[in-house]
């Protein structure tokens, strides 16, 4: 049995999980030379980018990626017994979204791309129609199109033939970011890239989409307002270079059906939440999910990442939700385990 559970990890692991205080990794055990340890979790802390930035609760990203890798050795199992019964699960895309690349951060992210290139595939976040079995279909893009991904991120992707998509919020060009983000985010430092840069931008290998134009929650825009933020991007970078824009990110994952519709009426063919879930490319969905990506996130971290592992999250979400609703129900109406099950809030990714 242990040698079914780790054949699912990379390289055939064969030594055991070890769970530690401040991240988790893999104990190493004698293996043979052809045999390659799975990425593993530093416990080393990334390095300063200046000033006091938080990269996140450390015990919070264990409990994620604990989770990530008992979904992702469940999966292999499920697969596995499919392949056995004659069937085939059909590929599915990971689309990965990072926002700064700092030049503290910049080997680590050359780091993930060598991973990629080893392992995975890319293709364009826009892509459509069947995928191609045997490795993960990743797709990567950029929020926010800050200067740290011009100088850090773009030359590393263009010198390995990676394909990207940088979407642009068009009323901060050349200045900092002038949305609300959380304390010490390393995005605190960042500059968003001034016109020309995202003029010059090669078409070849990048794909430039919006981000609205001031960064704002759309679903708690008047229609009018929010019209502007979703159309007026379009027609600005339109103005700017020569593609034809028809992506769209949405500032912070915030939407409801009437964002989405705005989306729709504008021309858009694809609208990017921050929902970490695997896009189904044969279908004809407007919404795609990504999944978060850093480049300080470890090995393994990263590799249960681009390999869809946190699929999970938006299920886990969707109970919050609800359990918090049902918390805030008089006792008199309170729902039934059926009906909580059953109970559909809002969107908000």
């Amino acid at each position: 049995m242990t040698g079914v559970l780790t054949s699912f990890l990379p390289g055939g692991w064969t030594g055991p999980i070890v769970l530690r205080g401040r991240g988790i990794g893999f104990a190493e055990r004698s293996r043979s030379a052809h045999v390659e340890a799975p990425p593993a979790v530093s416990r080393r802390k990334p390095p300063q980018v200046g000033g006091e930035i938080s990269v996140g609760s450390t015990a919070k990203r264990t409990v994620k990626l604990t989770i990530s890798l008992l979904y992702y050795l469940g999966r292999g199992l499920l697969r596995s017994a499919l392949r056995l019964a004659g069937g085939s699960p059909a590929p599915r895309l990971v689309i990965l979204y990072y926002h700064g690349v700092p030049d503290a951060y910049r080997s680590n992210f050359v780091r993930q791309l060598e991973s990629i290139r080893r392992k995975a595939r890319v293709v364009p976040a826009s892509h459509r129609g069947s995928l191609p079995p045997g490795r993960p279909n990743v797709a990567i893009t950029f929020d926010d199109a800050y200067v740290s991904v011009a100088k850090n991120a773009l030359p590393a992707l263009t010198a390995r033939g990676f394909h990207s998509t940088i979407f642009v919020p068009t009323r901060t060009l050349g200045g900092p970011p002038t949305w609300s983000m959380k304390a010490g985010s390393p995005d605190s430092i960042e500059i968003v890239m001034s016109a020309e840069q995202i003029a010059r931008l090669p078409s070849a290998l990048i794909t430039v989409g919006a981000h609205s134009r001031t960064h704002p929650r759309l679903s708690r825009l008047a229609p009018s307002d929010a019209r502007d933020e979703i159309e007026g991007s379009r027609l600005d970078l339109e103005g700017l270079t020569t593609q034809e824009i028809r992506l769209f990110a949405l500032p912070y994952g915030d939407h409801d059906s009437s964002t989405i519709e705005l989306c729709r009426m504008a021309g858009y063919e694809a609208v990017f939440s921050t929902t970490p879930t695997p896009v189904d490319t044969t279908g004809s969905g407007l919404v795609r999910g990504r999944v978060k990506v850093d480049p300080f996130d470890g090995r393994l971290e990263f590799f249960l990442k681009y390999n869809g592992a946190y699929a999970w999250a938006p299920f886990v979400s969707s109970l919050k939700r609800k359990l918090r609703n049902y918390k805030s129900f008089p006792a008199d109406q309170k729902l039934s385990p059926g009906q909580l099950a059953s109970y559909k809030q809002p969107k908000q990714s």
